[in-house]
């Protein structure tokens, strides 16, 4: 069983409220997505999202970002959605930004699927290469920002491909001695 981690070596996912509402759209611009199509029509509702966090860095306090879980499918597939300032984000805070939440999702949602997106402008915060990339669908020069229009990348997660990603063990997100299967004890100082 997988416990829903919420800190990182680096960052923290703290819940997000309402009152966040301002900053989260703020940091859409900030990171050059203010310019992008609309993904809803206007007559569409969006859903409020299953889980919203601020994304905090731990050496300092300063949230830096917004992480999200939307949109539940009824075949069990939910969105992933990371959204960082560029001038305070550092390099690879964005990857386990991801991989929290998707940990969140599988650990407490009925979910058989995570999806997420990006474009080649965020590959590099994520650990992504054009070369090694594993996007599951690409649609061309889908989004405008920065001033240029971008390719914008699907990926996928599966729940058995998570299971055995925690089980090999094989990444440095969490902090150690911690995994993704076991609830942290207090005295390991993890806030």
């Amino acid at each position: 069983m997988l416990f829903p981690h919420t800190a990182s070596r680096r960052i923290r996912l703290r819940p997000a409220t309402t009152t966040d509402r301002a900053d989260f759209f703020q940091t859409v611009v900030r990171a050059g997505m203010g310019s992008s199509r609309q993904v809803a029509r206007p007559t569409t509702r969006v859903a409020k999202p299953h889980a919203a966090f601020l994304v905090v860095l731990r050496s300092t306090d300063e949230t830096i970002g917004f992480s999200t879980l939307h949109t539940l499918d009824p075949a069990g597939h939910i969105q992933c959605g990371v959204y960082l300032d560029p001038q305070r984000a550092k390099l690879g805070v964005g990857s386990e930004t991801v991989q929290l939440t998707i940990n969140y999702a599988f650990a407490t949602l009925d979910v058989d699927k995570v999806i997420t997106q990006t474009t080649e402008a965020s590959f590099a915060s994520f650990g992504v290469t054009t070369e090694d990339n594993q996007a599951s669908r690409v649609q061309a020069d889908h989004l405008y920002f920065r001033g240029q229009l971008w390719d914008q990348y699907g990926f996928h997660v599966d729940r058995q491909e998570w299971d055995d990603y925690v089980d090999r063990k094989a990444d440095r997100v969490l902090p150690s001695p911690l995994e993704w299967r076991a609830a942290p004890h207090q005295h390991f100082g993890i806030r």
